[in-house]
């Protein structure tokens, strides 16, 4: 028999392949940081041995699943955003916290960001920061990131034209932009597990200059470029204003789309102008729950799809969503498709759980990687309990999933073959002490910079 690190058996197992096979009494095989063999258990216990087997009793199990937006730093500002629109938020709580925090408040912060990631089912995330008034704050962040286990890809916002009232806080020149960019590519470098793309945060922030150079060294330093992109009226409003048309007529004026390009949320958006993302490979992510939160509207994801723009799904940062539940989120997607559409039939549970794992992995460059559980893929998972009061009866597994799951439901997460969550108790880090601390941090950072007088009153774990 063939010795393999961990061999899952007795699960319902969702490979996500090409012919989205679910095995019912399915196992996997795991070596190393990669899967060896996903099939029927009595076929993988006949050939394979773990060092270690884990008995599902019938749960199932997934790929591990791919945020494409979040910004990690913003659970400091969760509970703090209600019922603003995003203009008004942003220069009320995020622009302020992100212009007081400290380093370790910072790590603090992106740490247990990263830990609801983990017991939501995510393995890979793609983080947006902003400006940094110091250096060490990326440092923070990315430190977080590497610690937590998962998969990541940081970023941090471009800025420079503070014209439109754009808080100080998160403004900076573009040459010190760009320095602090190449410094973070030679300092990171990327590989399968960790990198760093570059983002711009609105068309609407940035200079033309800005745009025009940022898109220059994406391109030199093969790096993806990320923006938010019409997320509300404000961006067609305010490139109006300047150049006479809508963003995305601009963008394509200026030759700043590409197959490259992550936009993020892309609400406002027409038939036309979703024609020329799709035309130019442009891809998107999917943020609904921050989308109603803010009230920004429903993007018309179902027509990007059937343009052909690849999607994935975004959590967005805490601040504009109070939580990173993916699980939550999934959920989100289909229904606020479905009554953007009034039609119940628009998008279904399967088209749901391919943007948030195949979609993710192809905006990633890593589809042949991740995304799916098949043999030399990244052992990329987790394991859902079909066995609590939410869930039962369970007829199907993706639609269990999508429509009647919860994060806590979520037993097990493995990212690169590594156990980060077992038996809903984290592995690696001392979760309660982080939290802990994160709560202490938050109310402090409140206090610094006045977020908190929305509030009635503090506690303290």
């Amino acid at each position: 028999m063939k010795p393999v690190d961990s061999l899952f058996i007795h699960g319902v197992v969702v490979t996500q392949d090409a012919g989205r096979t679910v095995v019912r009494d399915g196992a996997v095989a795991v070596v190393g940081d990669r899967i060896a063999a996903v099939g029927p258990t009595a076929e993988l216990q006949a050939e394979y041995r773990g060092q270690e087997t884990i008995d599902l009793h019938g749960d199932a199990v997934f790929p591990g699943l791919i945020d494409v937006h979040t910004h990690l730093f913003q659970t400091a500002t969760k509970g703090l955003g209600e019922d603003m629109p995003v203009h008004e938020w942003v220069g009320m709580v995020t622009a302020p916290t992100a212009g007081h925090m400290q380093p370790e408040e910072t790590y603090l912060f992106a740490m247990t960001g990263c830990l609801e990631h983990i017991r939501s089912g995510v393995t890979t995330l793609v983080d947006m920061s902003y400006v940094a008034p110091v250096y060490a704050l990326h440092e923070a962040t990315i430190q977080a990131m590497l610690d937590s286990g998962l998969r990541g890809r940081y970023s941090t916002i471009i800025a420079d034209y503070g014209k439109y009232n754009l808080p100080p806080e998160i403004v900076a020149p573009i040459d010190r932009l760009l320095d602090e960019y190449t410094r973070l590519l030679a300092q990171y470098p990327a590989n399968e597990h960790f990198g760093v793309w570059v983002a711009v945060g609105a068309p609407w922030v940035a200079t033309d200059e800005a745009m025009i150079r940022a898109r220059a060294f994406t391109r030199e330093t093969r790096t993806p470029m990320v923006m938010h992109l019409n997320e509300n009226e404000v961006d067609n409003v305010l490139i109006q204003e300047r150049h006479g048309k809508n963003a995305v007529a601009w963008l394509d004026e200026i030759g700043f789309l590409g197959d490259d390009f992550l936009a993020i949320h892309c609400v406002r958006m027409t038939d036309e102008e979703v024609q020329v993302l799709a035309d130019h490979g442009v891809m998107v992510a999917y943020n609904p729950v921050s989308n109603m939160y803010l009230g920004s509207g429903i993007a018309p994801m179902v027509k990007m799809a059937k343009a052909g723009m690849t999607v994935g799904l975004g959590v967005d940062g805490a601040g504009s969503n109070n939580s990173q539940d993916m699980i939550e989120t999934l959920k989100m997607a289909a229904l606020l498709q479905k009554v953007g559409a009034l039609d119940a039939s628009i998008i279904d549970a399967q088209t749901v759980l391919d943007w948030a794992t195949l979609g993710g992995a192809r905006i990633l460059g890593l589809g042949d990687q991740i995304g799916s559980l098949e043999p030399d893929k990244k052992a990329d998972l987790f394991v859902l309990s079909l066995n609590s009061a939410k869930i039962v009866p369970a007829h199907d597994p993706v639609t269990t999933l999508v429509y009647s799951a919860g994060e806590e439901n979520v037993t097990l997460t493995m990212a690169s073959g590594r156990i980060l969550m077992r038996d809903r108790v984290i592995q690696h880090i001392d979760e309660a002490d982080v939290l802990r601390r994160c709560q202490q941090a938050a109310l402090a950072l409140a206090d610094r910079c006045g977020s908190n007088r929305r509030l009635t009153r503090q506690w303290r774990l």
